[in-house]
């Protein structure tokens, strides 16, 4: 009844027949299995092993800069003290219930999937910083662009956070060519041309 089954890899007699392959995809399904019995309701993907929730980090700089535009008084000083996270650094900081279990995944990531939404995080936090100065460079002027400002810096926030998103939950990308990935005008300048120059 059993002869066909084939034998579990963990559980076998002599470790030599077992490929590399074999030994990596069980501990990889372990992995998996135990931060799903962990974990439920997260985000945490079963194959980037990257949970999306990190990027509500980001959706929360939307947020304010919607709201600046229309308020600005009322929220200047949270857009004003908001900083980048990395992503131990948020989870560490969370309320989230197992963030241990969050942060240990995302180490055990695959390395390029992993080295991807780093890069993606990267141009996220860099892009944030420059849109927040150049909000806080507008409050207090009163001369009619801040709405304006807030606009286009969520629109092109969102763009940053949906590629994110796209790569932490294992959906495919097109390449990036050496010269985007290095942080060159390239990939800024797509972005450019979406909605116009700043």
């Amino acid at each position: 009844m059993f002869a066909d089954k084939k034998p579990d890899p963990r559980h076998m007699a002599n470790p030599e027949d077992v490929s590399r392959e074999d030994i990596v995809a069980a501990f990889r399904s372990a992995m998996i299995g135990h931060f799903r019995s962990h974990v439920p309701g997260t985000n945490i993907n079963e194959a980037t092993l990257i949970a999306s929730d990190y990027l509500n980090h980001f959706h929360e700089l939307v947020m304010l800069l919607e709201a600046i535009g229309s308020e600005p008084k009322e929220f200047a000083d949270d857009l004003l003290s908001w900083r980048p996270l990395t992503y131990e650094e948020h989870f560490s900081g969370s309320g989230f219930r197992d963030k241990n279990l969050a942060i240990a995944a995302y180490r055990r990531a695959p390395q390029r999937i992993r080295a991807r939404f780093d890069e993606a995080v990267a141009r996220l936090h860099g892009e944030a910083l420059t849109l927040v100065g150049e909000v806080a460079a507008q409050l207090g002027k009163g001369n009619g662009r801040l709405a304006k400002i807030c606009e286009r810096a969520a629109q092109r926030l969102r763009v940053l956070i949906e590629e994110a998103n796209a790569i932490a939950n294992g959906e495919t990308l097109p390449e990036r060519a050496d010269s985007e990935a290095a942080g060159d005008v390239g990939g800024q300048a797509a972005i450019d041309a979406l909605f116009g120059n700043r």
